[in-house]
Parts: C-alpha cells; structure tokens; sequence
C-alpha cells in the first residue's frame, strides 16, 4: 500500500462532562488515565517505569513521560492549545521531530453537560516505509488509551 493511500485514524468518545471539563483532563490530567504501564517509552525489564506524563500548556510546548529515574522521554510537540476546543501535536514517541505524525483532538459541547471528542491521526506519510507498520500499532493503541482510558475516564 502506497503511504500516501494510509486513511487518517478517527476515534470519538461521547463524554457526561463539557467540552472544557474534557479539554483540562485530556491535557492537565493525562496521567490519571493514560496507561502508563503499557502505553510509553519506559521497558519494564530494566526497571523503568514512566510515572506521569506531561504536556506543557502552550503552541510548541513538549509532550513528554517521566520515567521513575528521573529521565524524560519526548513524545511530541504542541501544534494547537485552544482549551475547550482543539488540541493537536506532532507525536513521534523519540523518532526524529521530521518523522512525527500529527494528532488532533476536537472537544464539542452537546447537550446537557456533555461533550463529543474526536481524535484524528494522521500525516503517515512523514514515517516513510514504516508508515502501514505504525499505523496498525495506533489504531489498536488509540483504542486501549483514547477509547477505553480516556473515554472512560471517570475521575475528579
């Protein structure tokens, strides 16, 4: 398959909270349900273990895991920061910046208190001949850690 036929991943999630609410747990509490102990950088079998995840809160802030050593590890890099509304970033999990691919996550008021947050991956086309590769890791992945961790996100 040509990189350039690689379809865009797409998940959403219907949330019991506002746009705004969904938009601060995403980025401010993301280590209250991103899997850390399946879903980053850090290999178990020497002993790490990514203990929070961080996003700094601005147009070109970093994306990054903190590892139980002490150590960062880069995910990616902020593209978008509208609280309440959009959030987007190169995502590259310690690839070189030039290989990220790009994520993009819409927030939306609904009815009643609620939201509508869609997730959209995308820009296969930066990861060269490993692109179908790391498209099938994140399609599976993007439903472990946005589906059922975010979405289902309970918390404060």
């Amino acid at each position: 398959m040509n990189v350039v036929d690689l379809a865009p991943i797409v998940k959403q999630v219907e949330l019991r909270r506002t746009a705004a609410q969904a938009f601060d747990v995403f980025t401010r509490q993301i280590s209250a349900w991103w899997p850390l102990a399946t879903h980053t950088l850090a290999k178990d079998t020497k002993g790490e273990r990514t203990v929070r995840v961080v996003v700094e809160p601005r147009v070109g802030g970093r994306i990054y895991e903190i590892l139980n050593t002490g150590e960062e590890r880069a995910w990616g890099e902020v593209t978008v920061f509208e609280p309440g509304r959009r959030f987007a970033f190169y995502f590259h999990m310690s690839l070189p910046r030039e290989r990220s691919s790009h994520v993009d996550i819409r927030f939306e008021d609904q009815d009643a208190g609620q939201s509508r947050v869609t997730l959209t991956h995308d820009r296969w086309d930066r990861l060269g001949d490993d692109a179908a590769a790391f498209r099938g890791r994140f399609e599976g992945g993007w439903m472990t850690v946005f589906v059922d961790g975010f979405g289902r996100y309970e918390g404060p």
